[in-house]
């Protein structure tokens, strides 16, 4: 009537065990192909943001006929065109290896994880710094033409657009230190 042998836990127990291996590579090529939408869908937010910084300061150039407010709107439009630039230079998702590509995963991973820090490493540079200028002459439009407003005079809009910047900077650093140490621990695992 109680069978041991039909018990479902002692059938349970003693169930052949079968056991898989996963390989770093394996490991590698499910990291990188998981990096590469994250890098996918990163890079379309800022596409997106460059779109919204577009249309936003074109139509300050037709919104504001002050000569300086719109000289700094078209330097802005032209540092956005050059970020976009920039980030599908620097920080794209590069090609997932195809299968006769040659190329290990670890060393697709370790080079997209180099190129990613690199690209935030720089950001800086060529993210943040080609802002400055329109910026600068866009509050001056501001300050000089828009008497009124809550962002219109005084060292407090300009100390906050300052932070903003001063904050991206530090912001991309940090994540390059923190890829940093994923590309050692990578190194420490091929080794």
């Amino acid at each position: 009537m109680n069978d041991p042998a039909s018990d479902p836990k002692t059938l349970w127990k003693e169930q052949a065990m079968t056991t898989t291996t996963i390989s770093l590579d394996q490991v590698m090529k499910a990291q990188a192909i998981r990096a590469n939408r994250q890098i996918k869908w990163r890079n379309g937010r800022e596409y997106a943001a460059c779109l919204l910084v577009l249309c936003g300061f074109a139509f300050y150039i037709v919104e504001f006929p002050q000569p300086i407010m719109r000289a700094g709107s078209v330097l802005i439009i032209l540092a956005t065109l050059f970020v976009a630039w920039q980030l599908r230079q620097r920080a794209s998702a590069r090609a997932l290896p195809g299968a006769y590509a040659g190329e290990s995963w670890i060393d697709f991973r370790r080079a997209q994880l180099t190129r990613q820090r690199d690209a935030l490493r720089s950001a800086w540079l060529w993210y943040v710094a080609p802002f400055v200028p329109g910026v600068v002459v866009f509050r001056w439009g501001v300050a000089k033409e828009l008497a009124q407003g809550p962002f219109a005079q005084g060292w407090t809009p300009n100390l906050c657009v300052a932070a903003i910047f001063v904050g991206i900077a530090i912001l991309n650093r940090y994540a390059a230190r923190k890829l940093q140490r994923r590309i050692d621990e990578l190194v420490a695992q091929a080794d």
